[in-house]
């Protein structure tokens, strides 16, 4: 569980990640003189936009629903630009700054090595020259919220430490016993060069040898031992606040962790990392070199995701976790939370492998900022109650429809990440986290959607219009969006009424109108429909696509992440997903390669239970879309323009969601054993994975055979296992243990 290296790194993408959920360090190793990308949470910079949603949005949204019954997609695009929402200082994550550790060493070092740890979450340095050897090791500590820099040397010698901020509006101070640094989220892409957070820093160091304060730096002199601590406090939650007041909270947690000592931080630090460690585990050994690597990007996936999203965090995960490569926040997508598939992903390896806490800045985010900013856009943009959220949002809780008709309507997205909270229960079975936070979320986004719905000539229930993110088809030879009955709405409306009846039903709610009503509708919505050419349409029309080879496949996410197409229940739609995947990737260089796009493809794959086609996409993005560090990259494409590869965290969490997938899955009240196991993992164990129903599994297996699986329960139950074609039902009280006899 190492990443070891010989050079330093010289880009973003070789540098090396810690994240304590609030600080978020990237730590490059650079020789005599170490640079630390440092990033805090809630550094955005923007406001809540108090004018997103257009007056008479709404107005604007039933004429669009009329031209779209009467066929005239023209007209509806042109009525979209009166229904889109406003930008003006929507802001960004931004990076903050840059910690600097100057070294007296030769230019000629006569050793050098640099890695990092997942399972301690600390990197280190080690250089030497024919004078000195100096070793240094960074932590980002949660139960302390420092970052801490222990630097050892075998002689005295010298260092030197300064800050820099990312922008021309921070700084850096120091004077006797003060290290202060500042910063201000402010750029002018997505805002105003007025709005966004205030940051202050501070820094406490603690040493041996003699501290000498300059203008711009602290000089260490005489020294065989410099331990740096630093912590970091914006005025996001009260941008009110004195920035003294700011500053002193940060000293405070540096004078706090330092009065405790470096073996008591780094012992607290080691302690919480094995809480989060230790639990879901995976052992491989397999016959090509990409396997080597799986049992360690299985846990980097789950690494980054809690070094990004503690249950203390103020904000979730943003489009690059916690960190930022100062490329996203610098092109159109900007930096945020993308609610039409990015920040889900992020989330999606968080309850089966043990990580459930991690989804709590999540729900708060929801509860807090998003949810209050959706009520006013159904009520502004569509007229309705209940509450939407559109196609991005970010930390203000951006929920209007998105600035540019091409990606507007699209009320589903808020839909699509309130179903954490659903699997957040099924996962834990919390009643009471169902009843008093997620059930009154999925209640008011069903007042919405039972509205927004309405019936169509035939009978059934459409919705719309809206978009299919982000694809088009064309229409008098031009690219449009917007259309009624869209695959991708249809069936997120479907897994939200779903959701709602179950739920009811296990809070015994059942009996109202409102359940009445939503079952009847949830009876009637358009079905699923299959083209000519074999594959599932995308469209409640047939309008040829635009980009047949376009990164999104919103409309088969029935297959993934839900649970609406499966083997067993709908053969015929798995045969037309598993056409539709293909024509996607074929030829295989129009396929618009991304890293959250391919781990779509394997977790469809996977679904199909097609283990060599999921391993064959898991070879091509460790092979083609992962940074030096490993972390996976989204490159320049067609449709989504950048200056250079853009990190997101969503393809390291959903390569890890797919190795979860391949060897447990536990959708439609059954646990599947191996379901998609490839020829090349000949030997394995995977390790306390959680599955839906509060349940905990360990399976082992041998030359592609289960050999043997325990599944553990806090409650007695009866459980259906498959393996294969083989169904049998199993009664756990405490625990069982199962073999592959036992399916026979």
């Amino acid at each position: 569980m190492k990443l070891v290296y010989q050079e330093a790194a010289v880009r973003w993408g070789e540098a090396l990640p810690l994240g304590n959920g609030q600080i978020g360090a990237m730590v490059y190793g650079i020789k005599k003189c170490e640079k630390i990308n440092l990033t805090e949470n809630t550094f955005y910079s923007g406001e809540t936009e108090r004018g997103a949603n257009q007056s008479g949005a709404g107005q604007a949204f039933q004429r669009m629903r009329e031209a779209d019954r009467k066929g005239e997609y023209d007209k509806v695009h042109e009525e979209a630009e009166r229904f889109i929402g406003r930008r003006e200082n929507y802001g960004s994550h931004l990076p903050t700054g840059n910690l600097y550790i100057e070294y007296s060493l030769d230019e000629n070092l006569q050793e050098y090595e640099r890695g990092l740890d997942i399972e301690k979450g600390k990197t280190w340095l080690l250089q030497s020259d024919k004078h000195v050897r100096i070793t240094e090791e960074v932590r980002t500590s949660n139960p302390d919220k420092v970052m801490l820099v222990n630097i050892a040397s075998d002689k005295k010698t010298s260092v030197k430490v300064w800050f820099e901020p990312y922008n021309q509006e921070g700084g850096f101070a120091a004077e006797q016993d003060r290290i202060r640094f500042w910063a201000d989220a402010i750029e002018t892409m997505h805002c105003d060069e007025k709005t966004g957070v205030h940051l202050e820093g501070a820094i406490k160091i603690k040493t041996d040898g003699m501290l000498v304060y300059q203008k711009n730096a602290v000089q260490v002199l005489e020294c065989t031992y410099v331990d740096v601590y630093l912590a970091m406090e914006t005025d996001f939650k009260n941008q009110d606040v004195e920035q003294e007041t700011l500053y002193l909270e940060a000293e405070k947690r540096c004078l706090l962790a330092k009065n405790r000592g470096r073996e008591d931080v780094i012992k607290r630090h080691e302690a919480d990392m094995r809480i989060l460690t230790e639990g879901t585990r995976l052992e491989l050994e397999g016959t090509d070199a990409v396997s080597d690597k799986i049992p360690f990007l299985f846990q980097y996936g789950r690494y980054l995701l809690f070094c990004s999203s503690r249950k203390d965090s103020k904000l979730p995960a943003h489009l690059q976790g916690i960190w930022n490569d100062n490329v996203a926040c610098r092109i159109g997508w900007t930096c945020d939370m993308h609610l039409d598939i990015n920040t889900q992903m992020n989330y999606w390896p968080a309850d089966c492998t043990g990580l459930g806490d991690c989804v709590h800045p999540l729900i708060h985010w929801m509860q807090d900022i998003l949810i209050p900013e959706g009520r006013k856009t159904a009520e502004i943009s569509y007229g309705l109650k209940g509450w939407v959220g559109e196609i991005v949002s970010n930390a203000w809780g951006y929920a209007a429809p998105y600035w540019a008709s091409p990606i507007a309507p699209c009320p589903t997205g808020g839909v699509w990440i309130l179903t954490h909270m659903w699997e957040h229960y099924l996962y834990t079975e919390d009643k009471e986290f169902l009843a008093e936070t997620a059930f009154p979320m999925i209640e008011e986004a069903v007042l919405f959607f039972k509205e927004y719905v309405y019936k169509a000539e035939s009978g059934l229930y459409t919705c719309g219009p809206s978009i299919s993110p982000e694809n088009s088809f064309l229409y008098k030879g031009e690219q449009r969006q917007i259309s009624s009955g869209c695959t991708y709405e249809i069936l997120m409306i479907r897994e939200l009424f779903d959701i709602y009846m179950k739920a009811a039903d296990i809070l015994e709610l059942r009996q109202g109108e409102e359940y009445c009503e939503v079952k009847e509708i949830h009876g009637r919505l358009l079905p699923y429909r299959i083209l000519k050419n074999g594959c599932i349409a995308e469209w409640n029309h047939d309008f040829q696509e635009a980009d047949p080879q376009h990164r999104h496949t919103s409309h088969l996410l029935g297959l993934f992440p839900f649970a609406q197409i499966t083997p067993e229940e709908t053969p015929e739609l798995c045969a037309a997903a598993e056409k539709t995947i293909q024509r996607k990737i074929t030829p295989k260089e129009n396929w618009e390669d991304t890293g959250w796009a391919r781990s779509m493809l394997m977790l469809y794959e996977a679904r199909l239970q097609n283990g060599e086609k999921t391993y064959g996409h898991i070879c091509n993005m460790v092979e083609k879309l992962s940074e030096p560090n490993h972390m996976i990259y989204h490159p320049p494409t067609r449709g989504a323009a950048a200056f250079d590869h853009v990190y997101e965290l969503d393809g390291n969490t959903g390569l890890c969601t797919c190795v979860g997938e391949m060897l447990v899955q536990s959708h439609r009240d059954r646990i599947r054993l191996l379901p998609a196991l490839p020829n090349e993992w000949k030997k394995g164990k995977i390790s306390d994975f959680h599955v839906r129903g509060n349940m905990i599994v360990d399976v082992e297996w041998e030359n592609g055979m289960l050999k043997k699986a325990t599944l553990k329960s806090g409650t007695p139950k009866k459980v259906r296992l498959c393996l294969n074609e083989k169904n049998i039902i199993v009664k756990i009280d405490r625990e069982i243990e199962i073999t592959l006899d036992d399916f026979r």
